[in-house]
């Protein structure tokens, strides 16, 4: 959480972490008197003289409190409450306020603010009034206590802190400037002012830092307003400098893993998300953020196991966050357990969990399970307010192809009208449906009235570069491809697909290997680049290299068929017949539980899927005539 701009809620948890700590100890301040005092949050007419505690659960408070919880606020009401009653007043106040029985709490702590006038309880009133939503009687205890307490820096803060609450930003910077003037060495006032003024925060909190150097606080701000101007490196500094001085402070770990999250270094950040997880495991944000760099990985079962481990240890008291269930729904899809993510789904959705978003998910569990009715019925519940209104018309047009309703899924695309907010995606997705039914130099004419709108996408030049293969000729593709590597040197995709259409077609195969090593060296990582030059060594046999590439492209792409059937061609070059049966067969397997449009889409899929029969069997006389001899 941010410490600068409008970060509300950091600032005032903060602030009252630093409030709380430092009024421990008790102040008395009986000898000051203010007949007025009494009045300024509980009217004779606003309280009754019993308080009925219907928020707490039936047989959840003894009838033993509820008497002395009755009786200290008639005495207060009397005037007749005494010290040692007024600090059990505050006392309990402290339970119901644990509770969120704020209502209870305020009474309780009303009563022992104005008999014992201790700053703590002053503070506690206060936040209890927040949390009841009433700012101004906040504000009024707040001034109040700055009368009561005048060398008590906290209070400056206090009443700023609910200026800021307010949206009261003139008497905020007031306040603030006043309190940095009067405490130019308190570190709160200094992070606190420094996190609203506009212009010198870094000038403000670095000087601080030079006379205190041991300031973790300070640093962790610094830290977090170089990540928001996203200046990663100087944001490192300040959070790696904090850490060493702090190890177990959550913040400090959460802001390492965000700003090596920005800087790439995925495995430094899971380090980090993972610290602050073990830490406080409790926490349903650590868990999200760990859980999240998990996911961005693709270490779905490693946040899948987490996941469930949260469910297994929640219970009344901790309660597993609706988020984390659909979570697991999604990774459930990730895996095509359709009928558990669905049946979690629909728990989801009896508690009004983010409605729209549970009908598509759903829809796409009936989709996998071959419901297809039933997939279009949720989808149908999407309504036009929906941010999900306009990916659900589209995931109707698929279900129509799955389900062989090509009527309507021509109907649907004709229709289907490209967003202006998200012009890329949405021309690609028109463009592939109307190739799949072979309509190619429509799907080519859609791709460049885009481009004029969009001229520098560069993904629709590849997938126009894709459909002038049927459209025109295959010459005219590999021209185009070349332009685009002319326009765009350093495009991934756009070498790889020069690259491997090369390779396809035998032309240039230097050319070619030159070219996909180019994509490779700019992402090592992209499973597909791998393939691509892997398949290259295949076609020139080196399958040294060739196998070396493609199981390396298996890391990032476990499940991918193309790849899985190209080791498996590999390896049955390599004599090595039970591993490339293996192979086969698991691709066959994924093959077959691919929904039609996902599989007649592709046409490179489309191709193998035809011959992988064929495949498998002569590789199972190969194995039985090699057992013979």
């Amino acid at each position: 959480m941010s410490c600068f701009g409008n970060n509300t809620k950091f600032i005032f948890i903060f602030v009252l972490f630093i409030l709380n700590n430092s009024c421990a100890s008790k102040t008395n301040l009986n000898t000051v008197t203010d007949s007025n005092t009494r009045n300024l949050v509980i009217e004779k007419n606003e309280t009754d003289k019993e308080i009925n505690i219907n928020k707490e659960p039936p047989g959840s408070i003894s009838p033993y409190v509820q008497n002395r919880i009755n009786k200290i606020i008639q005495n207060f009401e009397a005037n007749k409450l005494s010290s040692s009653d007024a600090d059990e007043a505050f006392l309990l106040g402290k339970i119901f306020e644990e509770k969120r029985n704020y209502f209870i709490a305020e009474k309780l702590y009303t009563a022992s603010f104005y008999t014992n006038k201790t700053l703590i309880c002053g503070i506690n009133l206060t936040n209890t009034l927040i949390n009841l939503k009433k700012n101004e009687k906040a504000l009024e205890i707040a001034l109040k206590l700055e009368v009561l307490f005048p060398q008590k820096p906290d209070i400056e803060i206090l009443i700023a802190s609910v200026y800021q609450l307010n949206g009261d930003y003139n008497s905020l910077i007031k306040t603030l400037e006043k309190a940095y003037k009067k405490y130019p060495n308190n570190e709160a006032i200094v992070i606190f002012y420094a996190s609203n003024i506009k212009n010198n925060k870094k000038r403000i909190l670095e000087n601080f830092l030079s006379k205190n150097p041991k300031s973790t606080n300070v640093m962790l701000a610094l830290a977090q307003k170089y990540y928001t101007e996203k200046n990663n490196m100087s944001a490192l500094k300040y959070a790696k400098n904090a850490y060493l001085l702090d190890s177990d402070n959550i913040e400090i770990i959460t802001i390492i893993a965000k700003i090596e999250q920005n800087l790439k270094n995925y495995a430094e950040a899971e380090k980090y998300f993972k610290l602050a997880f073990e830490k406080e495991s409790d926490n349903n944000l650590n868990a999200q953020n760990y859980v999240n760099i998990l996911l961005y990985q693709k270490k779905l079962q490693e946040a899948l196991s987490i996941l469930l481990k949260l469910e297994a240890s929640s219970d009344e008291h901790i309660p597993f966050p609706p988020e984390f269930s659909f979570q697991i729904s999604k990774i459930l899809i990730v895996n095509k357990d359709f009928n558990g993510a669905s049946k979690r789904l629909l728990e989801l959705s009896k508690e009004k969990y983010n409605n729209s978003v549970i009908m598509y998910y759903l829809a796409i569990c009936s989709e996998g399970q071959r419901k297809f009715n039933e997939a279009i019925d949720y989808l149908n519940k999407i309504t036009q307010e929906s941010e999900l209104y306009h990916d659900s018309k589209k995931a109707k047009i698929l279900i129509y192809i799955n389900s062989n309703n090509k009527e309507e899924a021509e109907k649907n695309i004709k229709n289907f009208e490209i967003s202006e907010s998200n012009i890329a995606e949405d021309t690609i997705f028109k463009a592939n449906i109307l190739a799949f039914y072979l309509h190619y130099k429509e799907a080519v004419e859609i791709i460049n009235s885009s481009l004029k709108k969009i001229p520098d996408a560069k993904e629709l030049y590849l997938k126009k570069a894709e459909y002038l293969r049927f459209a025109e000729s295959e010459e005219a593709s590999l021209q185009f491809a070349e332009q685009i590597y002319t326009k765009w040197p350093n495009y991934g995709d756009g070498l790889n697909f020069l690259g491997y259409t090369l390779v396809e077609r035998n032309k240039k195969i230097e050319y070619a290997r030159k070219i996909l090593h180019k994509a490779v060296t700019i992402n090592p990582k992209n499973g597909f680049y791998l393939d691509s030059l892997g398949w290259l060594y295949f076609q020139k046999n080196d399958l040294k290299n060739s196998l070396k590439y493609i199981q390396e492209a298996l890391k990032f792409e476990p499940d991918e068929p193309v790849i899985i059937y190209h080791l498996a061609l590999v390896q049955l070059k390599e004599q090595q017949f039970e591993k490339s049966l293996k192979n086969l067969e698991m691709t066959s397997k994924i093959l077959s539980d691919m929904l039609p449009y996902q599989l007649e889409s592709d046409p490179e899929l489309g191709k193998i899927s035809k011959g992988i029969g064929s495949k498998i069997m002569e590789i199972k006389k190969l194995i039985e005539t090699q057992k013979k001899t």
